[in-house]
């Protein structure tokens, strides 16, 4: 009855199931089982370290592209920069304008071919260059090429679009404009320099602040080195080292000894470039430029150094055969 409704028994539900060929069943072979391997610690990664800011780097060549960001180093703080540009932005606004002092005499310069200029202007006798037209001699080769171009070009006047001021060159122009009309609006009250932003002049301002200052002990006179205060003191001392051979009146300076000299040669070595006024001292030419109307060129440079020293041998050349006869 109860099959009859859909139920099967569990005699009957066995035999329904489809008889199933029994095949031996083979003996399993034991599986072969390898020694255990010894696992290999970790390599460490070797680390590469920047000698300059400590920063840590896996590979060699990491290293070496970074070290481009320190490829310039300040002398004063040792931070370093990427690019000489940036270098030389943070040494004037951090620490001031570098001055390179010639060896000679008190002259500086923050620029190291001016310096090297100045020192062949001012302390070499030899003239390896003239000029073609009028056969004036130079010392350096670009004064010689600046003179033909002022004083034998033939080309017309450069004329000011600002101003109308007429030039010689394009050199002169340059000048011009800068002394003229590029002047910049931020200017130090303390040595008048110029910046060309209002952060620029704070940092030089503050560049004057930590400035180490030399006072003189007699009349309060501040000194950024101490070289320039001791010739200073030179004036309250009364040491005047420098005598004119000629008159025997002592100089504290080696500068006003040889203008003081120029009196005696009789010759006027300083010219007007303006006027062609010839004077015996250079006072007496700044002085006399200023009545000149308008914008002036940069004082024109020369050289009295070989004027003295032919004066002074002559003279002892002359002093020997007195005493010889």
């Amino acid at each position: 009855m109860l099959a009859s409704r859909g139920f099967k028994t569990k005699r009957s539900a066995e035999a329904s199931k489809p008889a199933q060929s029994k095949v031996p069943i083979e003996a399993k072979k034991p599986v072969e089982t390898r020694p255990t391997e010894r696992k290999r610690p970790k390599r460490q990664t070797e680390l590469f370290e920047c000698d300059f800011c400590n920063k840590q780097f896996n590979r060699k060549s990491f290293l070496a592209s970074h070290m481009n960001q320190h490829r310039h180093r300040c002398e004063s703080c040792d931070q370093t920069f990427r690019l000489r540009k940036d270098l030389k932005q943070h040494s004037e606004q951090v620490h001031g304008p570098v001055l390179f002092p010639c060896s000679i005499c008190e002259y500086k310069s923050t620029n190291r071919w001016t310096l090297k200029d100045h020192f062949v202007r001012r302390h070499t006798s030899s003239f390896d260059y003239s000029c073609s037209v009028c056969g004036k001699k130079f010392k350096i080769r670009n004064d010689m090429v600046q003179h033909k171009k002022q004083m034998h070009s033939t080309a017309p006047p450069i004329i000011c679009t600002v101003c109308g001021y007429a030039c010689r060159s394009l050199p002169s122009l340059r000048a011009h404009m800068k002394y003229k009309h590029n002047k910049p609006a931020y200017e130090c009250s303390l040595c008048k320099r110029c910046m060309t932003t209002q952060n620029n002049l704070e940092q030089h301002l503050l560049w004057h602040k930590r400035k180490e200052k030399v006072v003189c002990p007699t009349c309060g006179k501040t000194f950024g080195q101490k070289r320039d205060l001791d010739l200073h003191l030179r004036i309250h001392e009364g040491i005047r080292p420098y005598a004119c051979p000629v008159c025997g009146k002592r100089f504290p300076r080696r500068t006003a000894q040889e203008q003081h000299i120029l009196i005696h040669t009789g010759q006027r070595p300083y010219t007007c470039d303006i006027c062609g006024q010839k004077f015996a001292q250079k006072p007496g030419l700044i002085c006399h430029r200023k009545r000149h109307p308008g914008p002036l060129p940069p004082l024109p440079v020369i050289s009295i150094r070989k004027l003295i020293m032919d004066f002074t041998q002559n003279l002892s050349d002359a002093t020997v055969e007195k005493k010889e006869t």
